[in-house]
């Protein structure tokens, strides 16, 4: 079709610029006409590529994304994914012939941005709940139309560093309620966490997180100790207790890391939880000062 249509534009082209010449030869132009066969043209619009929309959700995720196989769909139907915000490489990142891989600096710095944009959409710190985030970039063949943006991709998890699962309504805002289902909260902990009501016995309480930058994913498990005293830290200001000596004699440890391609992403978020062992809490000690969680 494209070159149908470009034929017949030359053939007009062509017949008018004879008909020209011919009336020039005389000596006269046909009435209307100059002589310019150029300044009557409407300009052609720029050429532009397609752009993901923010606040869609959908089925599936890529973090390469295809325009063939884009298809969002409104929050309030059954998805997995939902686009909390689309933002722009800029600088030497958009000079580049091709999108930025994974491991790279420049997909790195994305992901930091995503990382706030995320939190901003929630209305709180994205790791503090069962919650993921994904990058995607354009297609190779986007990238040569001129495409620099990224997504930054939401999901529920089934639990803490678990799956995203299908949901229906929006998770904008989620984390700004008092009372969200999504936010960790207290758990029985034996082998593993297992959830239950603050209200109800249990001897763990997820107390917060600890940003380990700087950390290869490899070393992790050699770290026990400074990972323990990090966390310790964590819990002392959630408790509201002093964070000295006296921490690792009111309270034990549970943490965990996340994937190490998530890791290797840019989620370095180490979560934290004070542990009782066979003591049994019927409510939230967050705050809840010495008294709460004197030593033993």
């Amino acid at each position: 079709m494209r070159e149908v249509i470009g034929r017949t534009v030359a053939g007009v082209v062509l017949a008018t610029a004879t008909l020209l010449a011919t009336s020039a030869c005389g000596g006269q132009l046909p009435a209307g006409a100059d002589g310019d066969l150029t300044n009557q043209w409407a300009a052609l619009p720029a050429a532009t590529s397609w752009r993901p929309d923010e606040g869609v959700c959908a089925e599936s995720f890529r973090d390469v994304s295809y325009r063939s196989s884009y298809k969002p769909q409104p929050c309030d139907q059954n998805h997995t994914y939902e686009t909390a915000a689309v933002a722009d490489f800029t600088g030497e990142t958009a000079s580049r012939t091709t999108p930025p891989s994974a491991g790279s600096p420049d997909l790195g710095e994305a992901w930091a941005d995503c990382d706030k944009r995320i939190t901003d959409y929630l209305g709180g710190e994205w790791r503090t709940g069962a919650l993921w985030f994904g990058l995607a970039v354009p297609s190779p063949a986007a990238w040569d139309g001129g495409a620099r943006w990224y997504r930054c991709e939401l999901a529920e998890t089934d639990g803490q560093h678990g799956d995203p699962i299908r949901r229906i309504g929006s998770l904008k805002g989620e984390l700004a309620k008092p009372a969200s289902n999504l936010k960790f909260g207290c758990y029985q902990y034996g082998s593993q966490l297992v959830p239950t009501a603050c209200n109800k016995a249990h001897n763990a309480e997820f107390v917060g997180v600890w940003i380990a930058n700087g950390i290869a994913y490899d070393s992790l498990s050699g770290l026990k100790t400074r990972i323990a005293k990090e966390c310790r830290g964590v819990i002392a200001r959630y408790v509201k207790v002093p964070n000295d000596s006296n921490i690792s004699y009111r309270t034990g440890v549970v943490w965990n890391w996340p994937s190490k391609s998530d890791w290797e992403a840019g989620n370095h978020g180490v979560r934290c939880h004070l542990w009782l062992d066979k003591k049994k809490l019927t409510k939230s000690l967050k705050g809840a000062g010495t008294k709460g969680l004197p030593t033993n």
